[in-house]
């Protein structure tokens, strides 16, 4: 039986490279993205690294410094990166069939290669696939391919740390004593589920590098510890025991949530919260084919102690299961009038959408309003006709404010280039510059 054959590809500093797509004057110099509300560093160019600019590190720290330096900061582009994320995926899906692939995150996709191996060379389609989503996107990849999951991962930190690698590091062609080396010199943190704080743990057993894990006594570990760590050194060791997650299996929760730019007190404000999550979260329920029969919403409250925040939540059950965006917004609505206190400030909203049923196998029973039902998916088919055809904002469900209160800090926001005609990229022609369209 011939071994597994997995890749891991990932968008080197995805929101950073993103930025510079679109704004070439970015390239060489030091760029860090800034997380929700601005608060963390949350992507750094190769300079930032250089300039120790710590990943997860509060911008308020460093910002004196790092623009002293010549660091060039934006806040989260959330639109534009979806969209570059979703172009990404297309390119593989046009590559690979959609059951080899396991999207990992934004930027990063599982391919199961075993199959592709028998008619192409690996290592020549994946260069040319990397080549490729640079030509057409201008986003650098890296791809790292092992025998397992686990190994992939290492070996997508391998392309990305070692130059020598061109962007692609291929375990299986490695000899024993390179792939050794390599081993030797990575720490058990950069492990796939192994971490720092585990990594910390694992010292006391004289487990320092991934050479270290690979050939501990797993059996005694994961006593220690738990199963997961036994199977972690199985991959290791080119044991495939982590299989490709099928990405047609539904979520079981759908969830949307932000902190606000500022505490908030009026209900109406955090009731125009609310509605843009449901929004959200009845996209993710429409794409997913799904009906909700439970919405929960929860309301962070600013408190002068540790941990600064506590939450207060409330759970509805609707009549039946609907992807009904009026229903859903409705029963929202009627949970922040329970929850919501006068003279209390509020940082962030939750919504969650739970109990979730397969809408083709969904069975309304005899008591339900099936007319209405059929009445409100017709409705809610001809929104999202619309949406698809006009644009996400050409039609709203519930009050919409053009500058609503409640929206993130994003004082360094780029122009969302892809998804906003007014804000796309221009030509200007007496000049024959690039220029942002006001």
């Amino acid at each position: 039986m011939k071994p597994q054959l997995f890749a891991l590809i990932d968008i080197n500093n995805c929101y950073v490279s993103c930025e510079r797509v679109f704004n070439p004057r970015l390239n060489g110099q030091p760029v860090v993205v800034l997380s929700n509300n601005d608060g963390c560093v949350v992507s750094r160019s190769n300079e930032a690294k250089a300039l120790n600019i710590g990943m997860a590190i509060p911008w308020y720290e460093v910002e004196q410094q790092a623009l002293a330096r010549g660091v060039k900061v934006f806040s989260s582009n959330y639109p534009l990166y979806a969209d570059m994320s979703r172009r990404f995926f297309s390119i593989l899906e046009q590559h690979f069939h959609p059951d080899d692939l396991e999207p990992y995150s934004i930027d990063e996709c599982f391919i199961q290669l075993s199959s592709y191996a028998e008619f192409f060379d690996i290592e020549h389609y994946c260069r040319e696939l990397i080549r490729l989503i640079e030509q057409w996107l201008g986003l650098p990849c890296c791809i790292g391919i092992g025998t397992t999951k686990t190994q992939a991962k290492l070996a997508n930190y391998f392309a990305k740390k070692r130059t020598g690698f061109n962007s692609l590091c291929y375990l299986p062609n490695l000899d024993l004593c390179s792939y050794e080396s390599l081993l030797l010199d990575t720490p058990a943190s950069e492990v796939w589920g192994i971490g720092r704080k585990i990594s910390k743990q694992l010292q006391d057993y004289e487990i320092y590098s991934c050479y270290d894990l690979t050939f501990a006594n797993e059996h005694h570990l994961a006593k220690q510890f738990s199963v997961l760590i036994a199977r972690t050194i199985r991959e290791l060791k080119g044991q495939s025991c982590i299989a490709l997650d099928d990405p047609a299996i539904p979520a079981k929760r759908i969830l949307s949530s932000r902190s606000f730019a500022s505490a908030l007190t009026e209900k109406s404000i955090i009731k125009q919260a609310v509605i843009f999550h449901v929004n959200r979260a009845h996209k993710r329920l429409v794409k997913q084919q799904q009906l909700c029969a439970c919405v929960h919403v929860s309301l962070y409250i600013k408190i002068p102690n540790p941990p600064y925040k506590k939450s207060i939540s409330y759970a509805l059950g609707l009549e039946y299961a609907s992807d009904d965006l009026l229903a859903l917004n409705c029963a929202v609505l009627k949970q922040i009038d329970v929850l919501f206190k006068e003279n209390q400030k509020y940082i962030k909203v939750e919504v969650m959408f739970s109990a979730l049923h397969i809408k083709q196998h969904y069975m309304h029973d005899l008591w339900q309003p099936v007319a209405m039902i059929q009445q409100r998916d017709d409705l809610m088919k001809t929104l999202v006709q619309m949406q698809q055809r006009y644009g996400p904002d050409c039609i709203q469900v519930g009050y919409h404010s053009a500058n609503p209160a409640w929206q993130m800090k994003q004082q360094h926001r780029s122009p969302r280039y892809t998804t906003c005609w007014q804000e796309m990229l221009t030509i200007d022609d007496s000049a024959l510059t690039v220029t942002q369209n006001k």
